[in-house]
């Protein structure tokens, strides 16, 4: 590949990088985290000096948001948290609480279409699972009631459920915020061109190696070996959200794991959002948030907030693959497959 256009695949499950010529090296650390493959990938032209420690570095802190922060397991911050719920207040680690409340000013500002206590239904759904069923309405409608955003009570140092069976799940903005802590100690370090990618999730920083050449490349949501869109971008966050994550198909219909939080029932009719953004903390609650909300209101969404752009791709019954793109981004944004 030309070093004229330096790519990037935008998947759920990683990135390929490439680039040619001998003017920029690229040095790269992989590891697998957060259920999804993690990387990071430094542009230069000489090899820098202790890069691997620096890269090792990053990824340790990728790590540790995971260990804090996973609600699958019951020494976890956020473990504590839920096993505590309906029983006594848990004190837990400042930044989890940080993450906590900026979560639940996201869920605040979507009307709850992102839901930091969603987690029972994810957990009811299972969709993780290698045998997952379909609920039944009855066990859905049950579960709905313990999802509730606005019941959550903390401070600084701590957090409380007052409900017996609620659950936080930070799925949908901790691997971003993992992806913004290890870019912060590149920074640190004085890294100017580089990449942190965690699944769906990618930041970028741009220097005079790589400003401007830089291209995006969005997965296609039904044909996984195809892109749908690219996108221009020397800096910021990239956030993609599909319905082709986790799935599984009963009776021809397909149930995923992103979760209305006002149904009970996986979110419909999108099939995939991208968002674009300063942070990845930002862009990953953002995916999920609009996903929810769906084209329409999804899209005047992102129209208020000035801080972000988006695409969002969705399909009713029967029909062909439609989408919608923001203001903002369309000067940037290349629809490849149609």
């Amino acid at each position: 590949m030309a070093w004229g256009q330096l790519s990037t695949w935008c998947l759920a499950i990683g990135i390929l990088l490439g680039c040619g010529g001998s003017d920029v090296q690229l040095f790269s650390e992989k590891q697998v985290l957060m259920d999804t493959f993690v990387s990071i990938t430094i542009y230069s032209k000489t090899e820098p000096a202790n890069w691997r420690t620096h890269a090792a570095g990053a990824i340790a802190a990728m790590r540790d948001v995971e260990r804090t922060s996973t609600s699958y397991n019951d020494s976890s911050e956020i473990g504590k948290v839920n096993s505590s719920a309906g029983h006594q207040s848990m004190a837990i680690n400042r930044e989890v609480v940080r993450l906590i409340a900026h979560a639940l000013e996201i869920s605040d500002r979507s009307g709850g279409a992102f839901d930091v206590t969603v987690f029972p239904l994810v957990r009811l759904w299972d969709v993780k699972s290698p045998t997952p069923v379909v609920p039944t309405a009855g066990e859905i409608d049950a579960t709905r009631r313990l999802v509730d955003y606005k019941k959550v009570v903390f401070s600084d140092t701590s957090v409380f459920l007052p409900d017996s069976g609620m659950g936080i799940d930070l799925g949908a903005i901790a691997k971003g915020y993992a992806v913004d802590r290890a870019t912060q100690i590149l920074l640190e370090n004085h890294y100017r061109d580089f990449l942190v990618e965690a699944g769906g999730d990618l930041r970028a920083v741009a220097g005079e190696l790589t400003r401007g050449r830089r291209t995006i490349w969005v997965r296609h949501p039904r044909q996984p070996d195809r892109f749908f869109a690219s996108i221009k971008l020397d800096e910021g966050a990239v956030a993609t959200s599909g319905d082709y994550e986790r799935s599984f198909e009963r009776e021809g219909k397909r149930y995923h794991h992103i979760i209305d939080p006002s149904t009970g029932y996986p979110a419909t009719p999108t099939v995939s959002v991208t968002i674009v953004a300063e942070t990845s903390e930002l862009a990953d609650a953002t995916s999920t948030a609009v996903f929810v909300m769906g084209p329409d209101r999804g899209m005047e969404y992102l129209e208020s907030q000035a801080n972000l752009a988006g695409l969002i791709v969705y399909q009713e019954p029967g029909s062909i693959l439609k989408w919608k793109i923001s203001k903002n981004l369309v000067d940037r944004i290349t629809i490849l497959e149609k």
